[in-house]
């Protein structure tokens, strides 16, 4: 019986993938519907622009975010049910990807995780109001699966897709894409000599960026602001330092593109705050948020992983509806 179960494994892997995969499409499709009939209501910058048709603002780095997000075909306005769809599909296949990665993977477990993330902060806070922002994290979460999957030819497209949505998404894929090429170069490198480099190459990029800013005269632009009512830069901070930190002790989390994006982006970030970018530093830090929770769970064992995913995100459910999140979206 055991041979059998052995034998069959592969097979049932590729049913549930497949059964997955339409269920991913399907409440997506559902969940689309439901946010563009107004259930969950709209953000102040649905009103302010989304609502208009077919807009085409923007510089090369954000005009397809507008038109996107402002999409309308014979007068049905469907800006906010494709954005939300195509936000639902990229979380879907991004948690997907992460638990089959550590060998956790249940249909069941997997559709309740999926269900609970779409309804936190990062998702939710994109439906209808920050749609651009919201337009690049998809794209930068479907470039991340597509790199898992060394598929390489989705993986730019997705890149490239997410600097022409919003302007974040040029630092985003920047750094996904240095990742990439940077982890195929220390492939064979062991792990203390991976740590040691990259820990160097996360200091540069942070001094680097730091100057950059300066120099570029981004900061006399913006001013330091938030995003909702809640502060967030600390949380941020202590998720940003407590992930270069693990590198220390766990130096395997640095073996492939996804954690070591994070690990880059870690030290990037704050780059921002330093000059003053609070509203930036904390839109990076919300698109980020789901990347963070699913890999720190690769330092969890399984039994151990399901359990601190299902606490993390009914926790971030909990702190979305008690920081007035859906609320504040009128």
């Amino acid at each position: 019986m055991t041979e059998i179960l052995i034998r069959n494994q592969p097979q049932l892997l590729k049913s549930n993938n497949s059964l997955s995969s339409l269920l991913i499409i399907i409440f997506s499709f559902l969940f689309g519907l439901l946010v563009g009939s107004g259930f969950y209501g709209y953000g102040n910058d649905y009103y302010s622009s989304y609502y208009e048709a077919n807009l085409d603002w923007g510089g090369l780095f954000d005009r397809l975010g507008y038109i996107l997000a402002t999409l309308t075909i014979n007068n049905v306005h469907i800006g906010v049910h494709t954005v939300t769809f195509i936000l639902s599909l990229s979380a879907g296949f991004l948690i997907r990807e992460h638990v089959k990665f550590k060998e956790s993977y249940s249909l069941i477990f997997f559709i309740f995780l999926y269900l609970v993330a779409i309804h936190t902060w990062p998702i939710i806070m994109s439906t209808s109001n920050a749609m651009r922002q919201g337009l690049t994290m998809s794209f930068i979460f479907l470039a991340l699966v597509a790199g898992s999957r060394k598929n390489v030819w989705f993986f730019l497209i997705f890149t490239l897709l997410s600097v022409l949505t919003h302007n974040s998404g040029l630092l985003l894929a920047a750094i996904i894409v240095f990742s990439y090429i940077v982890n195929n170069l220390l492939q064979n490198y062991s792990d203390n000599s991976k740590f040691i480099l990259n820990f160097l190459i996360g200091s540069f990029l942070l001094i680097a960026a730091y100057y950059f800013l300066k120099i570029a005269g981004l900061v006399e632009l913006n001013k330091p602001t938030k995003i909702i009512g809640g502060d967030f830069r600390g949380a941020f901070i202590m998720i940003g330092s407590l992930y270069i930190s693990c590198a220390f002790f766990f130096k395997s989390i640095l073996s492939n593109t996804f954690n070591l994006s994070l690990y880059y982006f870690s030290f990037i970030a704050p780059a921002l705050l330093l000059n003053g970018l609070n509203w930036e530093y904390e839109r990076l830090g919300m698109m980020m948020l789901i990347p963070y929770i699913l890999s720190f769970g690769i330092l969890l064992n399984r039994s151990s992983y399901k359990l601190y995913l299902i606490i993390t995100f009914l926790l971030l459910l909990f702190l979305t509806i008690a920081t007035g999140m859906f609320a504040s979206l009128k």
